[in-house]
């Protein structure tokens, strides 16, 4: 829960008004569904404070309205699907309360209702006069109104708050009604984890007797002093323990490898003992803690003691836990709930189930527990609240669901054969199997064949006139479409899926068309129109979008492709693609060699590559086979002047600007 910001933000939905959901406003209707106003409100909440205005969520909505769109699609064509789905959802649902539990009502509104703040922001509108002409105000003021609250309530709090540290106080007040949360409620509902001890403990203990001795230990007499040289003097002519003790002090029991009492860890000290054993004197040491020099006199050594089954319990249980879960009963209880069961050793191991496999060894009995037992009890205050009904909850499991039917259109669709049956997919798998597909069978091929089948010839033809140097001496388009297929699959697999998608959409009417939503159409003539639109707005990016799908989207009309192609060469170029639109041109001559007009592609190649690319040899090639194709076009002359002006080495430009500069001067 300590991360649940990051975790919503990545879903969607919320409403900040009251509790139980009142009409929702539409802004589109997308095929039997809609897209609603919660869904622009959840989008405006789960953003920063200072961007949540109308336009700045603009582009969020558009995105969940084109998923709610492909969900639509993908409902009509998997209805079957919806079981599974809402299966899944109601097994994540006491997740997605607690979510909605410690984001909204624990962190947004700082442990207070939504109807609390809308109370209160009704009762103090004057204090945010500032949100009259805000969208949604109450949801761009949300976290404001509850901290003014919270600090009503908290008068002695709100004494020590001024305009400089307020920001800083109310995070750290959010921060800590986040952290101290479940220990609250595990006491209100007195939550008790149910202790359960390993089995074979007892056992373990028996047979491995090594691991619970008691350290060695001694007893002895210490003398200490600051100058070695002084306690060297101090020890002279003593070599008994009785002449030794009228100066030194014994010491408490020391064990080894430990720190000792007023001197700190002295590993000098364990060294002399097992080398010299007791009744004997050691040398001058100095201890690395204290720096003082000590001399000891070891009276006795303990050995070590097996330590009795009692003192031993916790240690074993360490011992065997840190080897993995041990085993239990998916029935076994380990957390009570007013002495019912809360949480079982089955609700353990399904949510371990869940976890990734790479992540699931940190994941351990502990770690879930603790995890279910916060999950549950937000949950459980989530229910009693009625956040099951408020906006957040409706509006983000509205959206999931959309998630989830798209990612069924996805896996069964556009992932599996393309909408192609069986036995086509079979036939063509037979039929190319030898040059294509081996050595995968045909299940692994699904994919492929149904690529291979879906491939519009404009794909290949515009292949061949782009890469022609790359197939030999291959006479046409056809005789390479076998190695083109090999280069170009993948990247047409997202044109196949479009076309496929295309045919299948479903239909869509802007309701509120202040928010600027828009959806392509799947018709050329409206692609058209809105491309021609976006133009006029200088919105070169969404041009460029709406003429690619335009190119995708009806691969076998001529007409389109050759329009489309010299609409996006001509926007290529103003975007500064100079490349991209070299290569469009490029394409439009070897694709519509005959067409009366494809001298300006011929012109407007070689211009791109001379002015923007630098590239001076292609262009002049390119001038000269149009003069040589088209001597008499409307451009001619002028690629003349190119021409000539690439051959002199920019001096023909150069004379001409200067006459027509002395031409002026004259006048």
């Amino acid at each position: 829960m300590r991360n649940i910001l990051t975790t919503l933000v990545a879903v969607s939905a919320c409403f900040f008004g009251c509790s139980t959901a009142p009409q929702d406003k539409v802004i589109a209707k997308i095929g039997n569904t809609s897209l609603f106003v919660s869904d622009a409100e959840f989008l405006a909440a789960i953003r920063p404070e200072n961007a949540r205005d109308k336009k700045s969520i603009t582009a969020d909505l558009q995105q969940t309205a084109d998923t709610r769109r492909l969900a639509e699609t993908a409902r009509i064509l998997f209805a079957g699907a919806e079981t599974t789905i809402q299966k899944d959802l109601a097994s994540n649902e006491n997740a997605r309360l607690s979510q909605v539990y410690a984001y909204f009502f624990l962190r947004a509104n700082m442990g207070v209702t939504n109807k609390a703040l809308s109370d209160y922001y009704e009762q103090n509108k004057a204090l945010y006069t500032d949100s009259s002409s805000s969208f949604m105000p109450l949801v761009n003021l949300r976290e404001k109104v509850a901290a003014d609250l919270f600090l009503e309530k908290n008068p002695q709090l709100a004494a020590l708050v001024n305009d400089s540290n307020k920001a800083a106080i109310i995070d750290s007040c959010r921060r800590a009604l986040l952290s101290s949360e479940t220990d609250r409620l595990k006491k209100l509902y007195n939550v008790e984890l149910v202790k359960i001890e390993p089995p074979g403990a007892e056992e373990y203990y028996n047979k491995h007797p090594e691991e619970f001795q008691t350290k060695t230990a001694y007893k002895l007499l210490s003398l200490s002093d600051a100058d070695s040289s002084v306690l060297a003097s101090k020890i002279k002519n003593i070599s008994t323990k009785e002449e030794f003790a009228k100066i030194a002090a014994e010491m408490p029991i020391a064990k080894q490898g430990h720190a000792i009492m007023d001197i700190g860890m002295f590993p000098a000290l364990d060294g002399e003992i097992s080398k010299l054993g007791a009744k004997k004197f050691t040398q001058i040491l100095r201890a690395p803690d204290t720096q003082a020099y000590y001399v000891f006199y070891i009276d006795s050594i303990i050995a070590p003691q097996l330590k009795p089954w009692d003192r031993s319990k916790s240690l074993v249980k360490s011992i065997l836990e840190k080897e993995g879960d041990f085993p239990l009963d998916s029935s076994v209880v380990l957390a009570t709930i007013g002495g019912s069961p809360f949480i079982t050793e089955k609700d353990v191991l399904e949510l371990q189930a869940k976890i990734h496999p790479m992540r699931r060894a940190g994941f351990r009995r502990e770690n879930a527990l603790n995890s279910l037992v916060e999950t549950n009890l937000y949950a459980k205050v989530a229910r009693e609240k009625s956040l099951d009904k408020s906006y957040e909850y409706i509006a983000w499991t509205r959206q999931l669901i959309d998630q989830a039917y798209v990612q069924v259109l996805t896996d069964s669709l556009l992932s599996s054969t393309l909408g192609i049956p069986e036995d086509t997919l079979k036939a063509a798998y037979e039929a190319e199997k030898d040059s294509l597909f081996l050595p995968k069978s045909f299940e692994e091929s699904k994919l492929d064949v149904a690529v291979w089948l879906s491939i519009p010839d404009i794909a290949y033809k515009r292949e061949f006139a782009l890469n022609k140097q790359n197939y030999g001496q291959a006479a046409n388009w056809e005789a390479i479409k076998r190695a083109a297929y090999k280069n170009i699959r993948y990247k047409e697999f997202a044109g196949v899926q479009e076309r496929v998608l295309a045919k299948k959409i479903v239909p869509v009417a802007v309701i509120d068309t202040s928010w600027g939503l828009e959806f392509s159409s799947n018709n050329f003539a409206e692609l058209a129109t809105q491309a021609k639109k976006q133009y006029e707005n200088r919105d070169l990016q969404k041009v460029k979008t709406l003429w690619e799908k335009a190119r995708t989207l009806f691969p076998q009309n001529d007409s389109i492709q050759k329009a489309t192609s010299y609409e996006l060469a001509n926007i290529y170029q103003e975007l500064g693609s100079y490349s991209a639109a070299v290569n469009e041109y490029k394409a439009i001559i070897g694709l519509w060699a005959d067409d009366p007009d494809v001298y300006k592609a011929y012109f407007m190649r070689g211009f791109v590559l001379s002015e923007y690319e630098k590239n001076d040899s292609l262009a002049l090639i390119a001038f000269q086979e149009m003069l040589e194709k088209f001597p008499n076009s409307e451009l001619s002359d002028d690629a003349r002047i190119m021409a000539d002006n690439i051959k002199s080495g920019g001096k023909v430009l150069e004379d001409l600007i200067k006459k027509i500069e002395a031409s002026s001067e004259e006048e």
